[in-house]
């Protein structure tokens, strides 16, 4: 026990020093890496980002969102066992993309709005990317092709509902009826007349203001901080070299170590692993397309560290939240494979392996698959499968012990 804690309060200041050596010894290369993050900063994030921080913080301070709510309540307890602003704050999520959901639900729970169980299921799926980044970035600038960021941000909030459809059975013995059969207008007088703050608009607004640009000063520092701390462990082959360990496992799977190399650079960053799937031209594009919708659904490093850096200031479980961004990313690379022949001709694409698709639906299922992409669906599906049975265990083992 006490190895373990002095581990866990050694082990992160032995890292930072790590870091910061790095950043001496490779001067040239860490300033390049932090200019292309604050590049990102000014040229993407805070024109986009600010104005929805701002406008969400005024929603909730001017009560708009409790008093959509209210009318949103018995479909949000139907679906997802939520409080009904719950709604809003997905909405508000699909709307601005990572990390706004995060801190929205952090913001409820801070203030007492919703309850620990309910901040737990509303994160799970109240943390999407956003549309310009999926249909601009990814589908437009990456492939060149708008349909497929409409296609991957279909998947993407397809899978987002899926995992908040199954958070809706977390920990229900927990639940408090907290849901009466107050009237509608009872409600909303309530709202109106007995919770209304002395501050006038002003003083919201520049509370709005104030708190919008503070986050987004936070999510700055992450994102020019792991722009150079990718950038270091690209110098020390350290992506390299998980690449090259990872290759042996699944070299029999005919997996190329350029596709893993990709996919692990998305897993720290989703911009430049899309991107650099995008550029791959051995696998074929709807494998490609799936790769890119798991990266971008389960948002990477970067962007996980941001979303807890929120997360952890409540008493939401940041494990369960982290596991639940992994199944949002495979069920979104499932939606994504699953639906292509749904989609394919509005598509409108050549390069898809059709092959793949007709030995999946008309033959035999899995029973003439070849292995260059579609064993690595398998596998995604096992581990699923796995991940959710562990899930299940846990949590009933939790229930017998308490």
């Amino acid at each position: 026990m006490k190895n373990s804690r002095l581990l866990k309060s050694v082990l992160p200041g032995i890292i930072v020093l790590f870091f910061i050596i790095n950043i001496v010894l490779f001067p040239k290369e860490s300033i390049e890496a932090a200019q292309v993050g604050m590049d990102i900063c000014i040229d993407i994030l805070i024109p986009s980002l600010l104005p929805f921080l701002i406008g969400a913080n005024l929603l909730i301070n001017l009560k708009v969102i409790d008093i959509l709510g209210v009318f949103l309540e018995k479909p949000s307890r139907i679906l997802f066992n939520v409080p009904g602003k719950s709604s809003l704050i997905f909405a508000i999520s699909i709307l601005s993309g990572y990390p706004i959901g995060s801190k929205l639900v952090s913001n409820l729970r801070l203030n007492n709005e919703i309850s620990k169980i309910e901040a737990q299921r509303l994160a799970s799926f109240c943390s999407t990317s956003g549309p310009l980044f999926i249909v601009g970035s990814v589908g437009i600038g990456m492939f060149n092709n708008a349909k497929i960021g409409y296609f991957i941000l279909l998947c993407h909030y397809i899978g987002a509902l899926s995992i908040g459809i199954l958070f809706r059975f977390y920990n229900t013995s927990s639940d408090i009826k907290i849901y009466n059969n107050t009237s509608i207008l009872n409600r909303l007088k309530k709202i109106l007349f007995y919770e209304n703050e002395e501050k006038g608009f002003y003083s919201i607004f520049g509370d709005s203001v104030r708190n919008g640009i503070n986050t987004l000063l936070i999510v700055c520092g992450f994102v020019i901080v792991f722009s150079v701390l990718f950038k270091i462990l690209i110098l020390l082959k350290f992506i390299d070299l998980i690449s090259s360990i990872l290759f042996v496992f699944l070299h029999p799977f005919n997996i190329s170590i350029e596709v893993i190399q990709a996919f692990i650079s998305g897993l720290f960053e989703i911009t430049i692993g899309c991107n650099n799937i995008s550029l791959l031209s051995g696998p074929s594009l709807i494998f490609k397309i799936c790769l890119c919708t798991f990266i971008i659904s389960f948002s990477g490093i970067s962007i996980l560290a941001q979303c807890c850096n929120f997360l952890s200031s409540t008493d939401v479980n940041i494990h369960i939240y982290i596991f639940g961004k992994f199944l949002h990313g495979v069920n979104s690379f499932l939606f994504c494979f699953l639906l292509y022949p749904l989609f394919k001709n509005s598509l409108d694409i050549q390069t898809f392996n059709n092959s793949i698709y007709y030995n999946i639906y008309i033959d035999n299922f899995f029973t003439n698959i070849p292995f260059n992409n579609n064993i690595f669906f398998v596998f995604i599906l096992l581990v699923y499968i796995l991940s959710y049975i562990s899930n299940r265990y846990k949590k009933n083992s939790s229930n017998v012990t308490h």
